[in-house]
């Protein structure tokens, strides 16, 4: 009955026969990537009271994925244990048992396919979507949103469309990622360049042992992009990778993650001044492994009052904090599946892989190939590599005042969202609510996704975005 009463709504919608009425509350979720996704599923588990449409919206081909979890040819995988990435927190060992169902063995600790999580999130949607009821319609739109009207009348927004009429609506939340970084200076000149890429999932086939490549960056971006430059050991590239300080991330173990108690209150008390909260930050730690634990359980306990912590650092020591310790952070917070740790090693042993700390001055072209003019960390000599393909693997971008995406330009020019001092993100208040050019919160219009960083520093994670995306969807729904 419940699968029927699912397909009836869903038809109903396909048939394009939806009246947005006035009497029905109308939300607007643009965005189906993970915080869209887990957000809709939430509000069709516990709706509003009233008769109301959730309206998902994304520019895609596809809903549940966005670009962490699209399918793709290459099998990357999550740099999470199965089970520690349910999309409820009350149902911790939901994806777990999904991946049992669909891979039979899997364990709990095992890093599977992002493509497979990507499945997950669209069977947690229809799921949510079938048990809800009727009252409570799911209208998936295929569309890109490329402004939001203020209405003196009626519903107090409108979402407006690149191929469609606007829709009105009592609530719009942007679920947005992250957009691509932005070219980078030194690639100016060489942008259309066949051997330049600036999407790193952009990547050629046709490379051999005799090629060279540099990958920008030193993170989980590069380790994807080495991971598919030499899926062929018989035809590995020379790979080449710099980065401000050479940092490589960390490796996961299987550690406890809920063995760590307390408040965090000597942290707190550190937390008006950088050196002391990372003296605080180091004897933790050390505590940790002398009653034979693992420093991720401090990091995963840090992680915790991250927005607490973020948010009583004066703005001098943040931007020190950004300055000095931001890589050494990211290289300990966002860590490798042992697999790929290995896979690393393995490379750097043979000498395929070389890690270079500095920063490039230049890339011009050179024929076919890019010649790059680059500084090593701590001298003032200038080295030079000729490489066959140049990879921008710089990671994600959370700066909004310079970003070429057309929803963001636009709310930026009608002041319905601002960016923080530091260019983190975009600027918001409790459950999200985003705060105008004037610092004044909205009603209406609510933000969840990894731009919350600028309020709350760690939220990129995926529990991190469930526990907000939660949160915002019990105050929609009234129930906060």
């Amino acid at each position: 009955m419940l699968a029927e009463e699912a397909s009836r709504r869903t038809a109903f919608v396909a048939g394009g026969l939806v009246d947005f009425s006035t009497m029905r509350n109308t939300l607007v979720v643009v965005g189906a990537g993970f915080s869209g996704t887990v957000l809709a599923a939430n509000l069709l588990r516990r709706p509003p009271s009233r008769p109301t449409d959730i309206v998902l919206v994304e520019r895609g081909s596809s809903m549940g994925r966005g670009e962490a979890y699209a399918e793709r040819e290459f099998p990357y995988l999550l740099n999470v244990p199965a089970a520690r990435l349910s999309a409820d927190s009350r149902d911790p060992l939901q994806f777990l048992r999904y991946a049992r169902g669909r891979l039979g063995g899997a364990d709990g600790e095992d890093f599977l396919p992002r493509a497979l999580y990507g499945d997950y999130l669209q069977d947690v949607l229809l799921q949510s979507e079938r048990a809800a009821p009727a009252h409570v319609r799911l209208i998936r739109v295929f569309d890109e949103v490329r402004g939001i009207l203020r209405r003196d009348a009626g519903k107090p927004l409108a979402a407006q469309f690149r191929e469609r009429e606007p829709i009105p609506a009592d609530f719009i939340v942007l679920a947005l990622g992250t957009a691509p970084p932005p070219l980078p200076a030194w690639a100016a000149g060489v942008w259309h360049h066949g051997a330049f890429r600036q999407n790193p999932r952009d990547l050629p086939h046709g490379l051999t042992a005799e090629d060279s490549v540099l990958i920008v960056g030193n993170g989980l971006t590069m380790v994807d992009a080495a991971s598919v430059l030499s899926r062929d050991p018989d035809r590995v590239p020379m790979l080449h990778t710099i980065s401000r300080r050479g940092l490589l991330p960390q490796s996961q173990t299987a550690f406890r993650t809920g063995e760590m108690q307390g408040s965090g209150e000597t942290l707190l008390a550190r937390a008006h001044s950088l050196k002391g909260l990372l003296e605080a930050s180091r004897t933790l730690a050390r505590e940790v492994e002398k009653l034979g634990g693992d420093w991720r359980e401090a990091v995963t306990f840090i992680r915790k009052l991250a927005p607490r912590l973020w948010r009583q650092l004066p703005a001098p020591e943040q931007r020190r904090f950004l300055r000095h310790l931001h890589a050494h952070w990211d290289v300990h917070r966002h860590r490798l599946p042992p697999q790929m740790t290995a896979r690393l090693e393995q490379l750097r042993r043979s000498g395929r892989l070389r890690v270079n700390a500095g920063r490039i001055q230049s890339v011009v072209a050179a024929d076919r190939r890019l010649r790059v003019s680059w500084r090593p960390r701590g001298s003032a000599a200038t080295a030079t590599l000729l490489a066959d393909l140049v990879v921008n693997a710089t990671g994600q971008h959370f700066g909004i005042d310079d970003s070429s995406d057309a929803l963001l330009i636009s709310l930026r020019g009608a002041g319905l969202i601002a960016a923080d001092a530091l260019q983190l993100g975009i600027r918001t208040a409790r459950y999200g609510a985003c705060l105008n050019a004037q610092g004044v919160a909205s009603q209406h219009l609510f933000y969840v996704g990894p731009m919350l960083r600028a309020d709350h520093w760690e939220t990129t994670a995926a529990l991190e975005l469930r526990d907000h995306a939660e949160q915002l969807a019990a105050h929609l729904a009234g129930g906060d």
